[in-house]
């Protein structure tokens, strides 16, 4: 006995064992029957068949990147089943029919729990929306939606998790019906710019009784670019001055309509647009006013290359906020980095189009 004991504290750690040393146990089952022990080499044989099947089953878990046990017990369920290992040692050394019938019953008791717990996690089905815009290291409004895919029976204590470097993230889901999709919505933080895929989320329920939490594994889509951070800056130093190539790389609408009038230079105006001759007789920089609300706008260019010579991380915050800023204000906004360069507008798509350039900045 003292032999099968050293084997089942092999057995915990299976997933080590070589083929070399299953054969060393095939050949120690072998030795057992040449001594007519045949008590000792079944139990050998049976413990080696479970040690071969839980082998596959990390090997399974390994092959879908499950890092987390599939079932963890509870402490009410180590109680139970403790209970149920010691009635039933109790019912093979007294026989009495009671006892065997009380040990059938937490048995059949816990084959329900495991059968229907495993039913409640597989019937769920995750996705998660993100907002359309994601600053680095402000909160932003996460959704996570569960689908019930089974058309009979509701779900219950459905618990999504959401690993990120930061800290965990999660949310219950008590009752989702039959069909029904339940939403939740929890606040996440990213610390840093850039691509951040949602790699792991975590389902996991203890229903129906609390013995067991049964994980199931998702495979999350989801990909949240964080733009980075904005931060207030003196917009002096923040436009480039294109020549005259560039200046005719940036489309600007309505310019050929007529002249209504001129008003004060703006930072941003083009150069193309200074009334000269109104300039010299006030002394100061006069713009030409088109007939045609958007041709009257500042056309800013951001200067990138400019803005990171101080620090790379706050250049790029500066540019997010004078982004941002300019598209909320309706001015029209473009971006020089090197070669690059973008020219201005003031829609929504070329907002994003400009974040995320400044969010993965490093990767182009």
């Amino acid at each position: 006995m003292l032999i099968i004991a050293d084997y089942i504290s092999n057995i915990i750690d299976f997933q080590h064992l070589k083929n070399t040393e299953l054969e060393k146990h095939r050949a120690l089952c072998r030795f057992l029957v040449l001594k007519n022990d045949k008590i000792s080499c079944q139990w050998m044989l049976a413990l080696m068949d479970v040690g071969i099947i839980c082998n596959k089953g990390r090997v399974a878990m390994n092959k879908l990147n499950w890092t987390r046990p599939v079932i963890r017990l509870r402490t009410a369920g180590t109680v139970y089943i403790v209970m149920t290992i010691v009635l039933g040692a109790v019912s093979l050394n007294t026989s009495n029919n009671l006892f065997y019938l009380m040990t059938a019953m937490m048995l059949g008791y816990m084959l329900a729990s495991g059968l229907v717990g495993r039913a409640n996690v597989r019937s769920a089905s995750v996705s998660v929306s993100l907002p359309d815009e994601i600053y680095a290291s402000v909160p932003c409004a996460v959704q996570i939606n569960v689908t019930n895919k089974n058309r009979f029976t509701p779900i219950f204590l459905i618990e999504i998790a959401l690993e990120q470097e930061n800290g965990r993230t999660s949310t219950l889901f008590s009752i989702v019906q039959p069909g029904a999709t339940e939403s939740r919505t929890v606040f996440s933080t990213f610390p840093e710019r850039g691509r951040h895929p949602f790699e792991e989320v975590e389902l996991s329920s203890t229903f129906p009784f609390n013995f067991f939490v049964r994980y199931w594994p998702v495979d999350s889509q989801a990909e949240a670019i964080v733009f980075p951070q904005p931060f207030v800056c003196e917009s002096d130093a923040t436009f480039a001055v294109l020549d005259e190539e560039q200046e005719g790389e940036t489309p600007d609408p309505l310019a050929e309509t007529d002249i209504v009038g001129v008003r004060p230079y703006v930072e941003g105006d083009s150069m193309r647009r200074v009334h000269w001759k109104s300039s010299a007789r006030t002394g100061k920089l006069q713009s030409r006013l088109y007939d045609g609300a958007f041709a009257n706008l500042p056309r800013r260019v951001v200067d990138l290359d400019r803005l990171i010579s101080s620090g790379l991380e706050r250049g790029l915050s500066m540019a997010a906020y004078v982004v941002a800023e300019s598209v909320k204000s309706k001015l029209p906004v473009g971006l020089k980095s090197g070669d690059l360069l973008i020219p201005p507008a003031s829609d929504y798509n070329h907002k994003k189009n400009l974040l995320t350039h400044l969010a993965l900045y490093e990767e182009r």
